[in-house]
């Protein structure tokens, strides 16, 4: 078959489908041109969906009666000129193939009128024949109008959904560029239906919470921060982020702009994601809006011709400062909800009923009177026999706790009745020591005097020399013992005085092919450190005390004031939470007495 050279009207409609996917990808290109052009105020219209009829007018600088025929024309642009501009892009618009492509498949007209010009111009183009400019009557500003989209590419058009699914579309990306610019005004109309009308706004967490409105939850967290993103550079990260107890199972209600502009990063979204960790289900995603702010020399925007994914010049270093960012802010937080409680507020000083810890315990009815002897029951806690750091003050003696079914630990404070899972409390102690312990490469292991041997997969085998480094790191001490089997010659010393069968658990580890697979083969540092998280959640669930443990007096206390001193003990590390509160007024209240 010949070679031959494809017509410029075919090789505009393949590039189309690059830039123009369906009516939202039009409306996102003419929007940002709009912003570009420093407009106030942004109106868009369509009918059916976007297909038949797509018009987005602006209060903009406008455009040249010379430049008209340009605004048509492919790779013409005003934004950039050498290649050294793509560095340094303060605009959204930079390739100079949005208008083209939409009018290669489109009706397209075009009319505008400069800022302090007395008279406007209009140009058409039927599916990328183009005419000449004419003088119309339009007030100051561009209105760009698409009618027909993909008429002239009926296989394109038959792959597009129903008109409210891509209206549906459209909307979110006007809600998208109302987010990240709350200065500007946008309306959207649906068949004539106002659908967005939005005044411009003061700043972005009020158009945040104008646009999310609900779907923040109670009380969402302000983010700014500030930090060195790379020598001589910083990135800001401001926004909106729900408390845990506000979290959704679907991910939909999640946005990152860099700049500006609307992006989807995984690395980002894992990094907001690590920073819930254990506040709540795994399964429950955060709701957030993320706006970061950086050098445009940092990042190339310049990946896909849609612009919704960036490239970082150090990814890394982004990660870190978006999860730190979160993580900070919801550390800062009193996470309280519905008067339930899933952060254990410190313990009142006073010693006044009502506030005080107590020292007294009832466990099944039958009162201790004891005063808690805190040496041992301290190394018990955190599971570290002569390697706990220094004791904390000691509950003062006098009051009362409640051990029930050995299970729930109950008592009062400051107004509220506490309930607290020992083993979700536990965990949760047990997984911030032994994170420290191995970041700190202080994690001790014992040797074994019989070795422990478990079966193991094939695969597992012929990977054992990065399996040693992995299970290192946790003190666990491998070798092969036969074609299918593993020894385990070392094992953390915490876990073998719970008496945790060392075969058993590292079966447990090299069963979870997932995991597995995350921590050898993953390139990037954070996800390695998700997956050896994961396994720092089965040692601690391991290594804490169970439902039906009973405890004594000692051990209760030391455990209830390590509650204080634990990072997150709001919930166990799987994201349970470790206690509820109950307001003693809501208790009143159901026996009449208020």
């Amino acid at each position: 078959m010949a070679i031959r050279v494809l017509s410029q009207s075919l090789v505009n409609q393949i590039a189309a489908g690059e830039v123009v996917e369906r009516p939202a990808s039009a409306a996102k290109e003419l929007i940002e041109n709009s912003l570009d052009a420093d407009a106030g105020r942004i109106d868009v219209r369509i009918e059916g969906g976007g297909r038949e009829r797509l018009q987005v007018v602006d209060d903009g600088v406008g455009i040249a009666p010379a430049d008209l025929p340009l605004a048509l024309a492919p790779h013409a642009t005003s934004k950039i000129e050498r290649f050294e501009d793509l560095n340094q892009l303060a605009s959204f618009g930079f390739r100079g193939e949005a208008i083209s492509a939409i009018a290669s498949v489109a009706h397209v007209t075009i009319a505008s009128r400069q800022r302090a010009s007395s008279e406007a111009w209009r140009i058409e183009s039927r599916f990328g024949e183009v005419g000449e400019a004419r003088p119309t009557g339009a007030p100051e500003g561009t209105a760009v109008e698409v009618c027909g989209l993909f008429n002239n590419v009926p296989a394109r058009r038959k792959f597009l959904r129903s008109d409210s699914a891509e209206a549906a579309r459209i909307t979110e990306v006007v809600l998208n560029a109302a987010l990240a610019h709350p200065r500007v005004a946008f309306r959207l109309e649906s068949a004539g239906r106002k659908v967005i009308d939005l005044a411009p706004s003061p700043g972005r967490a009020q158009r945040a919470a104008e646009v999310f409105g609900e779907s923040l939850g109670e009380r969402p967290i302000l983010l700014e921060r500030s930090a060195e993103f790379e020598e001589g550079h910083h990135a800001s990260v401001g926004g909106l982020i729900c408390r845990p107890s506000s979290m959704r199972a679907v991910s939909r209600l999640q946005r990152i702009f860099v700049n500006g502009r609307p992006i989807v990063d995984r690395s980002l979204i894992h990094a907001v994601r690590e920073a819930y960790r254990g506040l709540a289900e795994p399964s429950m995603q955060p709701v957030f809006i993320l706006f970061l702010d950086v050098d445009p020399g940092c990042v190339d925007v310049n990946v896909h011709p849609q612009k919704s994914e960036v490239r970082w010049r150090q990814p890394s270093a982004m990660h870190r400062i978006v999860h730190r960012t979160v993580l900070e802010a919801l550390r800062a937080e009193d996470l309280a909800v519905s008067g339930v409680s899933l952060l254990g507020a410190p313990p009142a000083s006073d010693g006044q009923s009502g506030g005080a810890w107590r020292g007294n315990i009832v466990a099944r009815g039958t009162e201790f009177q004891r005063d808690p002897a805190p040496s041992a029951a301290h190394a018990w806690v955190h599971g570290l026999v002569g390697e706990a750091p220094p004791l904390m003050p000691t509950p003062s003696a006098g009051g009362r706790f409640l051990q029930i079914d050995d299970t729930w630990i109950i008592f009062s404070e400051g107004g509220d009745l506490v309930i607290v899972d020992q083993h979700a409390l536990h965990e949760r102690i047990m997984f911030e020591e032994i994170r420290a312990r191995v970041t700190s490469g202080d994690l001790l292991s014992q040797q074994l005097l019989v070795p422990a041997t478990c079966e193991v997969p094939p695969e597992a085998l012929a990977r054992l020399d990065d399996l040693r480094v992995l299970f290192a790191r946790l003190g666990i001490e491998l070798a092969a013992s036969g074609p299918r089997s593993l020894s385990i010659h070392a094992f953390p010393g915490f876990l073998a005085a719970r008496r945790v069968d060392p075969a058993a658990f590292v079966a447990k580890v090299l069963a979870s092919d997932e995991l597995l697979q995350t921590a050898l083969t993953a390139s990037d540092a954070e996800s390695k450190e998700s997956a050896l998280a994961e396994v720092l959640d089965m040692m601690a669930c391991k290594a804490a005390v169970k439902g039906g443990d009973r405890l004594s007096p000692e051990e209760i206390a030391q455990l209830l004031e390590a509650r204080n001193s634990t990072a997150r003990s709001t919930n166990c590390p799987h994201g349970r939470p470790t206690s509820v509160r109950i307001p003693i007024a809501d208790i009143e209240r159901r026996f009449g007495r208020r």
